[in-house]
């Protein structure tokens, strides 16, 4: 438990660290949104940073949203976990099947999401692929470019802190 609250709150201030919590859309990350639906030919994909009990979206392709809360979505699931987390059928799965998002607009049927981890090896967040209908699982090439995505993603988002940093501080 004492290890949770932690490692939670690392991840909060890592996040407000890097300086992106309410900002206007880039097309640095509206990039990889646009690349991750296109390579899963999926509706929707979302860029997404956890941050307390919200989910904030920094880039979005498929659907206009900037905060819900986190436990209304799929991407804290991914977080802290080794790969991407992949559900191809989000209403039998008991994790996901109570989720607004699943039992009503957009109706969810898949999730992949891959996290977004810094050099520090905090998960701040995800880069996830949505679809509105279910889907086999990815190939392994899917998910191997979602991870690849998703740490250059990473890399972009810990550069721009460090750019807000220096501007800060001078």
């Amino acid at each position: 438990m004492l290890k949770n609250l932690l490692h939670e709150h690392l991840r909060s201030l890592a996040v407000k660290g890097l300086g992106v919590l309410d900002t206007p859309a880039e097309p640095s990350f509206d990039r990889f949104v646009n690349e991750a639906a296109s390579a899963f030919k999926a509706p929707i994909a979302l860029l997404s940073l956890i941050h307390n009990e919200d989910q904030w979206f920094k880039a979005t392709h498929g659907l206009t949203l900037s905060c819900i809360p986190r436990d209304s979505g799929f991407c804290g699931h991914a977080i802290d976990h080794e790969g991407a987390l992949e559900c191809c059928d989000p209403q039998s799965d008991p994790r996901f099947a109570y989720l607004a998002v699943v039992t009503g607009d957009p109706f969810v049927r898949y999730y992949i999401g891959a996290p977004l981890r810094l050099l520090n090896g905090i998960d701040v967040g995800a880069l996830c692929v949505v679809d509105t209908v279910t889907r086999s699982p990815a190939s392994a090439d899917q998910r191997a470019y979602l991870l690849g995505l998703a740490r250059q993603a990473s890399m972009v988002l810990e550069g721009r802190r460090d750019l807000w940093r220096a501007r800060t501080a001078a």
